[in-house]
């Protein structure tokens, strides 16, 4: 019978903790490294520059993907195209930009015995990485009890996929999934520029010491969009009716986090089921990180109570491809910000 650990089943786990725990205090730097790709501001007329989400005393910025009832990207919206409503209401848009800009992304692997049962799953990351442009930042980063950089920032492709073949024989089933969250994101709060992260992963957490509702904080606060890719499914469909109903309800579980810390900040989870899904994924990936528009507004709440604001950014429906019928288009954003605090 298929089991998963939880926080109620230390003892299951005890073992690997203690083979573990020597490797890991000799282990890899937990940081992302030094070498990280801070860009200059764009030049702008007193604001931030195309790409970058930051909240000030006066003005809140976003980044926007809009896309079709199937999904796909969609351009040439222009900014009367657009509502942002904070806590439902409605804001005036200040600045408006739709320009393609150079990705820093971050690839964040789930790096545990529960990775271990697909032989192709890492190479089938390499698909994503194989759509970044020259221009684009890249690292690598796995995790298990905890983060463990693999490649540091780099625009070399080829120093990513050496990486991803580091990754052999994983030495635990216990996963920290909402450290390794926090973490990425915290490191990112450094980077200028249009940010991403690419997480592959179960969604599981056993042992993290952030809780999901801290992960889920730090997500909307952030201005970093994460792309999740759900194991689960191709895990549940490789054990099969061997897994416990335990199992796939903490499977399910672990999606609906996934989903909520990527909706969180704008960005999207995918639930493959097979391996010949993915190179359509890693293309809407690529695709919606590419098209986005950036939208800017000067809150009129004013009060720097450091609460959570709720953010709603709505897109006229419009017959892009003219046949006669709307295309049920849709804007993702992050669903909110908190205030500065006085």
């Amino acid at each position: 019978m298929i089991t998963i650990p939880s926080r109620g089943r230390v003892a299951v786990a005890a073992g690997l903790l203690l083979v573990t725990s020597f490797l890991l205090a000799q282990g890899p730097n937990t940081n992302l490294g030094n070498n990280v790709p801070v860009r200059p501001a764009s030049p702008s007329s007193g604001g931030p520059g195309p790409g970058d989400i930051t909240l000030d005393v006066n003005l809140v910025n976003l980044d926007v993907v809009v896309v079709d009832k199937g999904g796909n990207p969609i351009g040439g919206m222009e900014k009367r195209h657009f509502k942002v409503f904070d806590d439902n209401v409605e804001q005036q848009i200040s600045n408006f930009t739709a320009v393609e800009s150079p990705l820093t992304v971050v690839v964040l692997v789930e790096f545990t015995q529960f990775g271990l049962y697909i032989s192709n799953i890492y190479q089938s990351i390499g698909g994503f990485v194989a759509t970044l442009r020259d221009d684009d930042w890249a690292a690598l980063v796995s995790y298990d009890i905890r983060s463990n950089l693999v490649t540091d920032f780099t625009k070399n492709k080829n120093r990513i996929f050496e990486g991803l073949k580091s990754l052999k024989n994983p030495t635990t089933s216990e996963t920290g999934l909402f450290d390794a969250v926090v973490d990425t994101l915290q490191k990112l709060d450094k980077v200028d520029g249009k940010k991403a992260i690419f997480l592959m992963c179960t969604g599981l957490d056993t042992i993290s010491r952030n809780t999901y509702s801290e992960a889920l904080k730090k997500a909307q606060s952030s201005d970093t969009m994460i792309y999740g890719i759900s194991m689960s499914q191709l895990y549940k469909l490789y054990y099969g009716n061997r897994m416990s109903q335990e199992a796939n309800i903490e499977l399910l579980a672990a999606d609906n986090q996934l989903m909520q810390l990527a909706n969180a900040t704008g960005g999207t989870t995918f639930l493959p089921r097979f391996d010949s899904e993915y190179p359509a994924i890693y293309e809407a990936m690529s695709h919606q990180l590419r098209n986005q528009y950036n939208l800017a507004f000067i809150p009129s709440n004013q009060k720097k109570d450091g609460k959570f604001h709720k953010l709603r950014v709505v897109v006229e429906d419009l017959d892009v491809n003219k046949d006669g019928k709307k295309d049920g288009l849709k804007a993702h954003a992050r669903q909110g910000y908190y205030a500065p605090k006085s």
